[in-house]
């Protein structure tokens, strides 16, 4: 497994001065029960990183990108943030595909559930290397003297040693400790600079593009085309609209092309430290992948079951009913 991720990652581009420039690309999930502690845990990654969370709460999963050099090798790692809640348990095994690594975040209070995780993690990934990081509330000087070379002082030498261990294909757990005082306030996430208004933005469709290539979407052409068994959904790139065509009614003897558009907004706005992403390219990254893990809100549903129910064929049923009761109607005179 790690020869070919290894393989596969030096197929990233280098140079450019990008964001997303690297030699090597590696997924890695991070993991846990406490949202609250992942949430600050990611936030300290700010400098050198780009976070999408608007999509977090809807279809249970969260992209942040960060690029550090090991030991002389640029490396992208693409952090997938899993949402450990019961709704989006069934998803696991989509988001946790194709991971190189794992970073599991557990409070010292729930530090005996690592075995649990760690299991999960091999379930679906087989056996990566995972960090498991207990983060205490002791101080760092408390941490330090007790814990030694497994105490961290910063989040992102996770990224570090955790790439470093993919290079060396070291799968076996390594424990790590992180002072609870080291992670960022909420009231840092709640002062940071908010994305600016959908009108006044233009989209940045190479970088959604990227972003979404590196999700596993094919972005042909400037758009994504998704097909389930009852529709067929494109999403513009350029534009943000959404297109939805019925499949069903393809077998029907009134050849339906209809092809309706379906309007998606954001339930809250998001940020991002990052200032060449914008609102509007969340809100097109997030379209695409509630669509994708088929996890849409009930308005949009219900505007959705609309479009895919076809009224022709309801209009034929009761041509034929009122057919039949003419027939009859003439054999009774």
């Amino acid at each position: 497994m790690f020869c070919h991720a290894l393989l596969e990652a030096e197929k990233g581009s280098v140079g450019g001065g990008s964001l997303l420039s690297s030699e090597f690309v590696f997924k890695v999930l991070v993991i846990g029960p406490r949202e609250e502690v992942k949430d600050r845990f990611l936030l300290s990654m700010d400098s050198n990183s780009y976070f999408l969370e608007c999509f977090k709460s809807i279809v249970g999963v969260s992209l942040q990108v960060n690029v550090i050099n090991v030991k002389g090798r640029m490396v992208k790692v693409q952090i997938w943030d899993v949402y450990d809640s019961p709704p989006f348990k069934s998803m696991f095994h989509h988001y946790f595909k194709g991971a190189y690594g794992a970073i599991i975040l557990l409070t010292k209070r729930v530090e005996g559930e690592a075995s649990k995780y760690i299991e999960e993690v091999y379930k679906h990934c087989g056996e990566i290397p995972v960090l498991v990081i207990i983060v205490d509330e002791r101080s760092p000087q408390e941490l330090f003297l007790e814990y030694g070379d497994s105490y961290i002082e910063d989040p992102m030498e996770s990224l570090k040693i955790l790439s470093e261990r993919i290079f060396e294909r070291r799968s076996e757990p390594l424990y790590l400790r992180l002072s609870y005082n080291t992670l960022p306030p909420y009231a840092q996430l709640l002062s940071r600079r908010r994305l600016e208004n959908l009108a006044t933005i233009p989209l940045n469709v190479p970088l959604i593009r990227e972003v979404l290539e590196a999700m596993g979407f094919h972005t042909g052409n400037d758009e994504i085309v998704l097909r389930d068994e009852r529709a067929i959904w494109t999403v513009d790139l350029r534009t943000g609209e959404v297109y939805l065509q019925p499949t069903q009614c393809d077998k029907c003897d009134g050849g339906c092309v209809k092809k309706e558009k379906v309007c998606m907004i954001l339930a809250s706005p998001g940020w991002s430290s990052n200032p060449d992403i914008s609102q509007s390219d969340l809100l097109v990254i997030a379209k695409v992948y509630a669509i994708a893990n088929k996890e849409l809100p009930p308005e949009v549903q219900e505007r959705v079951n609309e479009i895919l129910a076809c009224p022709y064929k309801d209009n034929k049923k009761s041509e034929r009913r009122r057919r039949k009761r003419t027939t009859r109607q003439e054999i009774r005179i």
